[in-house]
C-alpha cells in the first residue's frame, strides 16, 4: 500500500482494470480490505497467503489465483 499514500497514488490504483494483490501484513491488511471493499475471507487470506499465492481484481470480481514456477523458469530466478 506505499503506492497508495503517494500524491495521486489512489487515482491511478482506481483506473487500472486489473489489480493484483499479493501476501499483506496484519498491521496494513485492514487499509487495503477498506480501500478494495474486500471480504473478511479475502482479508485472511492475503494475511496467510503463501509465496505465488495472490488475489486478482478484475472487472468488480475477486479471485485466489496461485503461480506456479516451471522448472525451465527456476533456472532464471534462482541463480
Amino acid at each position: 500500500m506505499n503506492f497508495y499514500h503517494v500524491k495521486n497514488g489512489k487515482t491511478i490504483i482506481n483506473i487500472c482494470s486489473t489489480r493484483y494483490l499479493f501476501k499483506q501484513s496484519p498491521g496494513s491488511v485492514d487499509e487495503v480490505v477498506d480501500f478494495f471493499n474486500l471480504s473478511e475471507g479475502t482479508k485472511n487470506f492475503l494475511t496467510t497467503a503463501n509465496p505465488g499465492e495472490c488475489v486478482i481484481s478484475l472487472n468488480n470480481s475477486v479471485t485466489a489465483i496461485k503461480f506456479i514456477i516451471t522448472d525451465f523458469e527456476k533456472q532464471f530466478v534462482f541463480t
